[in-house]
């Protein structure tokens, strides 16, 4: 069989910015996803990366096995009475952050049937007819509901298809599934995925301490950030096999400018780390949580913790699936480095700012392509 022949990056910017004019999300989406859904034999043009920026795919090669340099910690210890046992986890966290942005988390108290439940959810929702998903599109401009990953001034389409819904401050689930599943039992879904984000937050709780505390400071010195109007957010994420994966990106490089991130990954690799000046893949641990560390927790660290860079690549023969959870303070939240960190070995990074004023910035500069966000709000200096 001849190759196929690969499309022109040179046309992807035209290509996208034609499909991304349609003011109808239905068009817009039709014109995103039906290469997803329909199982071309060729990768539609609007997908292509540039050569520089095509991932690596040797998903079970060496590049996997140093995965293990992401440290695995086991929250079991926190029922322990032996203060040294927390506080050699404290520090394991502290360091992983230091290092790396990212960890990942064993026994962490999230029920194992209500994950499954919760993927199986994910699963339901995404083989969903089109017309029916389209009940609950995500319009232009807007965070939430179901769509295809779009940034602004992107040139390349994300090989995925994604729905993301808030728990808190004012849940949107509820909503969702009455549209999505209005002909069969619309609480199943809701229950199980307001469940599900209600142990996931328990967790982020916890571990936002345990961060707080690797700095040195009260474990609940940062907790005025997730009470009352706190954001609590998850987006599902649904790579489907691509016809041609060397060409293509599921997203694209990024840090999140979130507080933390909490990611359930299932069996198939896909998730890569920056670590070292080279892309790193995360190994699927079965009963994980991978978490990292957002941009606001590199602000409030003064630069102590990494928000580093991440993505996910998509493969030729299986369908994978994400839970990202995301946990954010009020819109209103002023976020600044607390003094104690504030040294004159180590200045202050950056300036006070709203979470508002930062979210509204966030998605219209690309980290990868040397527009870094947060380097926005440094601290002008005398």
């Amino acid at each position: 069989m001849a190759a196929h022949s690969i499309p022109s990056h040179a046309h992807n910017a035209v290509d996208l910015s034609a499909v991304l004019a349609n003011t109808s999300t239905k068009l817009r989406n039709e014109s995103l996803l039906s290469a997803l859904v329909h199982k071309t034999h060729q990768l539609p043009a609007m997908f292509v990366e540039a050569e520089d920026q095509r991932p690596m795919l040797e998903m079970d090669g060496p590049t996997l096995a140093t995965s293990a340099s992401i440290p695995i910690v086991d929250m079991s210890v926190l029922s322990s009475s032996d203060p040294a046992q927390r506080a050699s986890l404290v520090a394991n966290i502290a360091e992983a952050c230091e290092k790396f942005g990212f960890f990942q988390v064993v026994n962490h108290g999230v029920d194992e049937s209500l994950i499954h439940r919760c993927e199986m959810e994910a699963h339901k929702m995404f083989e969903l007819p089109l017309d029916v998903k389209e009940r609950v599109h995500r319009p232009p401009g807007t965070s939430f509901g179901y769509g295809a990953n779009t940034w602004i001034n992107q040139t390349v389409m994300h090989w995925a298809e994604s729905f993301h819904m808030q728990l808190h401050p004012q849940s949107n689930i509820k909503e969702f599934s009455g549209k999505l599943f209005a002909e069969s039992d619309p609480t199943r879904f809701s229950s199980t995925v307001e469940e599900y984000m209600g142990q996931i937050e328990t967790l982020a709780r916890q571990l936002l301490e345990l961060l707080t505390e690797g700095l040195g400071l009260e474990p609940t010195r940062f907790n005025r950030y997730v009470e009352n109007e706190r954001m609590m957010s998850m987006r599902f994420n649904l790579y489907p096999p691509c016809p041609q994966p060397e060409l293509a990106i599921g997203l694209r490089a990024h840090t999140d400018p979130h507080l933390l991130t909490i990611l359930h990954q299932d069996e198939i690799a896909g998730l890569q780390v920056y670590i070292d000046d080279e892309w790193t893949t995360v190994k699927p641990c079965p009963d994980c949580f991978v978490v990292n560390v957002g941009d606001l927790f590199q602000v409030l660290s003064n630069t102590r913790y990494r928000s580093v860079l991440h993505r996910a690549v998509v493969n030729g023969t299986s369908k994978r699936l994400s839970l990202a959870c995301f946990l954010n303070p009020p819109l209103s939240a002023i976020v600044e480095a607390p003094p104690e960190l504030i040294t004159t070995e180590q200045p202050q990074v950056y300036r006070p700012f709203t979470w508002e004023e930062y979210l509204t910035n966030a998605y219209k500069f690309h980290p990868a392509m040397g527009g870094e966000r947060h380097e926005r709000f440094f601290l002008e200096r005398s």
